[in-house]
């Protein structure tokens, strides 16, 4: 490996000295470094515009919490590069590594002892737009307009019609984000799938669907009103008009992780979201 670059979200604390002690590790080991240019003020090194990444490097590290890493699937996913997340933020679900496994991890990447995991991911059709998402699209009301009736179909079959706040369409990736808080299943990345989650259903009959990855989804939403609005891992697309329909499918290329750590997905439910531990004190 002798091209990296760097996506760095500058508003992060430390961003800058962490960046700028991998680009010196980096030079010293013989490998060129291309940053993105919206860290020209606060670290050193060549620029190039984010959207050029994936033209220059064989690699793309992400700094910063899973917003990042997003943006990174968003900016060089669809050309197959893989993308080492590290963890500035809170939850940091999607990284593979801490920045103080940085020196070492560089170490490990140029040896190839690494894995990389590769992630269905989504594309929303609407109209003339076509949004990209790693974790999810949703369909959603403002917080203060009233109900909207969301009808949902599967390839020609419609499965669902109910009133609510909205819905989620989620990835595996993405079933431990959004869709998790909503009442979704907990998919593993490795399975091949979609999920249909209903967001504040007002039935008793609504439950989340899963289903192949290779079927699409239609949703239409109908209201009184125009306070919709139609987004792609937490970033606003388009808002919506009443009757609009929108059709999300599986893309064809994977989107690809590094999990520099090699922890598996069972162990990072337990770590990130207490999954299956009981904090109960024994009775003697």
């Amino acid at each position: 490996m002798n091209r990296i670059g760097i996506l760095a979200n500058p508003q992060v604390a430390a961003v800058g000295p962490v960046v700028d002690r991998f680009v010196s590790l980096a030079k010293q080991s013989g490998v060129e470094v291309w940053l993105a240019d919206d860290l020209n003020e606060i670290c050193q090194g060549q620029f190039c515009r984010p959207a050029d990444l994936s033209e220059r490097v064989e690699l793309v590290i992400a700094l910063g919490g899973d917003g990042t890493i997003l943006r990174a699937a968003r900016l060089v996913g669809p050309a197959g590069t893989p993308i080492l997340g590290v963890n500035m933020g809170r939850l940091g679900f999607l990284a593979g590594a801490a920045p103080e496994e940085l020196e070492g991890g560089l170490e490990r990447l140029l040896r190839g002892e690494y894995e990389v995991e590769e992630r269905m991911a989504l594309e929303a059709h609407v109209e003339e737009q076509t949004a990209f998402a790693l974790n999810e699209v949703v369909i959603e009301k403002g917080v203060l307009a009233h109900l909207v009736q969301v009808k949902t179909w599967v390839l020609d079959a419609q499965i669902s019609s109910f009133f609510g706040n909205g819905l989620i369409v989620a990835t595996p990736t993405g079933s431990t984000g959004y869709s998790l808080s909503a009442g979704g299943p907990v998919i593993h990345p490795g399975v091949e799938a979609m999920i249909v989650t209903p967001i504040c259903a007002h039935s008793l009959s609504q439950r989340p669907l899963v289903i192949p990855c290779d079927q699409s989804i239609t949703v239409e939403v109908m209201a009184e009103h125009t306070d919709i609005m139609l987004s792609a891992d937490g970033q606003t697309v388009t808002p919506l008009r009443p009757k609009t329909r929108v059709a999300v499918q599986r893309v064809p290329h994977p989107v690809r992780l590094v999990n520099l750590q090699g922890i598996s997905f069972y162990n990072l439910l337990r770590r990130k979201l207490d999954w299956s531990i009981d904090r109960r004190e024994r009775e003697e």
